[in-house]
């Protein structure tokens, strides 16, 4: 889960998550989000890292990196997070898949990218990724819509908006929300490949 698990961070809002993933049965990982409480999220989900964690899914192994900085919207990549990312990478040849919150993409939407990673930051990101090619993907969420691009030569998607979809305005300003079929990514990865399935959720009536 790419953060923004909770909107204001109450410790209700987590034990409500753990409810709700509770039934899939499955290992959770997470990563905070802008909304996220750390300390609350550490608690009720397993959060407790400086700068993020690997965990081995199947055949491959994912990072989840920390890109929030407490109190603010946009994302951060400072020198010694992007040194922590290069170190893990370097440790382990096995097919990545690196996890984030914010997305290191434009989308094209003014009022989303403003709330991005600075383009120093992204360009520093893109040089760790460029050294280590068995970086299948970068998965994010934050921008509140589906979103793919490219960080060099390596793809990256972003969720679909679990609640709140951000309005499609390319140039727009103002970040507009609308309600819209929650979705979600569906990463499926076959020997050293990995593809992408966004999926909407639809409930009955």
């Amino acid at each position: 889960m790419t953060g923004d698990v909770a909107e204001s961070g109450a410790a209700r809002e987590y034990e409500r998550a753990r409810e709700l993933l509770a039934p899939l049965g499955l290992p959770v990982h997470v990563l905070p989000g802008n909304h996220d409480d750390q300390d609350a999220l550490a608690a009720h989900l397993g959060w407790e890292d400086v700068h993020g964690y690997a965990v081995k899914v199947g055949g491959i192994r994912v990072i989840a990196l920390d890109s929030t900085r407490p109190g603010f919207d946009d994302g951060r990549l400072p020198t010694e997070r992007l040194e922590w990312l290069e170190s893990e990478l370097a440790a382990d040849l096995t097919p990545t898949v690196l996890a984030m919150h914010h997305p290191p993409l434009l989308t094209g939407i003014e009022s989303l990218d403003r709330l991005g990673i600075a383009a120093a930051e992204r360009a520093a990101l893109r040089s760790v990724i460029a050294a280590s090619p068995h970086v299948l993907r970068v998965v994010a969420g934050h921008v509140h819509r589906a979103a793919f691009g490219t960080l060099g030569s390596c793809g990256v998607v972003a969720a679909p908006a679990a609640h709140l979809e951000a309005r499609l305005e390319i140039g727009g300003t103002i970040l507009d929300l609308e309600e819209a079929s929650p979705g979600f990514a569906l990463h499926v990865t076959l020997g050293d490949a990995c593809t992408t399935h966004v999926q909407t959720v639809t409930t009955a009536a």
